[in-house]
């Protein structure tokens, strides 16, 4: 598969999952130097601020995430997916579409009495979670570069001494990556 091909497989995957990451500010490979702080704007067409307060959530808006107060320091309102915020909370709500799926989706029923194809189809569709689960994860921990936060993963799993299971955690990349940790 296309490094293209896999990208875009996987924006597909992340926007039917999390809808709110239909965003060029989420696509993969994301490849941006530092995360926006909520008090900046984001330098487009004169200036996008980076959060717009709102007590409620008022329904989807493009490049945002609505975030509930969490504490004294995070006010409820709309993250700009630029912010890591945004990235967090992107990543809380698809723990809870996961939760939504085992429970009520077809992973909720008896694997072993399902055919060979929807054992596929269910397989297929935990590795698509798992796969962006770790991309935001990564995000969130090591900031906003695929390659680079894929990277940090990596090499923190080999200093730590992790078993080969958390290292496959880490070795998820974008196509690209992947040459270029082979070089390590």
């Amino acid at each position: 598969m296309l490094a293209s091909e896999m990208h875009a497989e996987m924006n597909r995957a992340m926007t039917c999952l999390v809808p709110e990451l239909d965003s060029e500010a989420a696509l993969i490979p994301l490849r941006r130097d530092r995360w926006l702080r909520p008090d900046e704007t984001y330098e487009r067409s004169g200036g996008v601020p980076c959060y717009v307060f709102a007590p409620i959530d008022e329904g989807p808006k493009k490049d945002y995430i609505y975030c509930p107060q969490r504490g004294d320091d995070q006010p409820a309102g709309y993250y700009h997916l630029r912010t890591r915020e945004g990235h967090i909370q992107a990543y809380l709500c698809l723990k809870q579409a996961r939760k939504q799926h085992k429970c009520n989706g077809p992973m909720g029923l008896l694997f072993s009495h399902k055919s060979r194809e929807e054992k596929g189809i269910i397989k297929h569709e935990n590795e698509m979670y798992d796969k962006v689960e770790t991309i935001l994860h990564n995000r969130m921990l090591y900031g906003p570069h695929d390659i680079y936060s894929a990277r940090m993963r990596l090499l923190n799993v080999q200093a730590t001494g992790s078993t080969v299971k958390h290292a496959g955690k880490a070795a998820y990349l974008p196509a690209l990556a992947s040459a270029l940790l082979i070089g390590l």
